[in-house]
């Protein structure tokens, strides 16, 4: 069966390579000075310097796996507080469900970069408080999901047959709703992670985000603070990586999604099992 999944999986390992080689093998840091101010592409900079003399592909590099750690962070949180508070409320129902499907509703109703904005703003500079602050955004898609699934599988017959015939519900989520679910969160768990990119770099761009660390947002944000920059070639090495890298790095996520999403409602559920 071709899996439209295989090729984003493999282009985003590739770019991970790329970018691991970046920050592990290239001889320049992406911290300090080493070549002249705005120096175009060469053998020795590949994709140049910025004003400060500092390479570029070393500060790619370095936000890459800035933002991808702030953007597994962010899903393993959704992961466990998305998908637990979403089973929770579709299969005690009750009480329980009405609680936590307004806490959902609440969350989904507010407009999240301003708010995210503001709360930034007040706690300050800081690389964990954009983590709490995405990751608190970011499970109530996936606990709505993880919900009205939980409540088309309870509903079942034969989970309902387990139930009278004294299933606990341990043993009713493990046996007869978890492999159903675990797929769905997890593919739920992996879209947080471009969604996260993005609203990293944006909060970065804006000034929010830990100044002493190399940031897609924040390298964006002062090549276009440079003046003068569209009127030489500057632009060109200084500002179309960064947004290079963070087109393609969501792109990938997306299709790696939307690829894993397509198999599982084509070969469920004998493939994730």
């Amino acid at each position: 069966m071709r899996r439209k999944w295989l090729v984003p999986l493999l282009l985003l390992a590739l770019l991970t390579l790329c970018f691991l080689w970046g920050v592990t093998g290239y001889p320049h840091p992406a911290q300090l000075p080493s070549g002249g101010s705005l120096e175009a592409p060469d053998a020795a900079h590949w994709l140049g310097t910025d004003n400060l003399g500092v390479d570029i592909y070393a500060q790619i590099s370095a936000g890459f796996f800035r933002s991808l750690g702030i953007g597994l962070a962010a899903a393993a949180f959704t992961f466990a507080v998305g998908g637990g508070l979403g089973i929770l409320a579709g299969f005690a129902g009750g009480w329980a469900d009405a609680l936590i499907s307004f806490l959902i509703q609440v969350l989904l109703a507010i407009p999240q970069l301003p708010v995210m904005i503001v709360i930034g703003a007040f706690l300050g500079q800081s690389t964990w408080n954009l983590v709490w602050i995405i990751a608190a955004f970011s499970w109530a898609p996936v606990a709505r999901q993880m919900r009205a699934k939980t409540i088309s599988i309870r509903r079942r017959d034969y989970v309902q047959m387990a139930r009278l015939y004294g299933g606990g519900t341990w043993y009713l989520i493990r046996t007869h709703i978890g492999h159903e679910l675990w797929p769905l969160l997890t593919i739920n768990a992996l879209a947080v992670v471009g969604r996260a990119i993005l609203q990293e770099s944006s909060l970065a761009f804006l000034g929010l985000s830990d100044p002493l660390a190399r940031s897609w947002g924040m390298m964006i944000a002062r090549a276009v603070d440079f003046p003068g920059l569209y009127r030489t070639d500057f632009w060109t090495w200084w500002l179309l990586p960064p947004v290079g890298a963070l087109v393609l790095s969501t792109l990938l996520l997306r299709l790696l999604v939307g690829g894993l999403e397509e198999q599982q409602r084509r070969d469920k559920p004998c493939c994730w099992k």
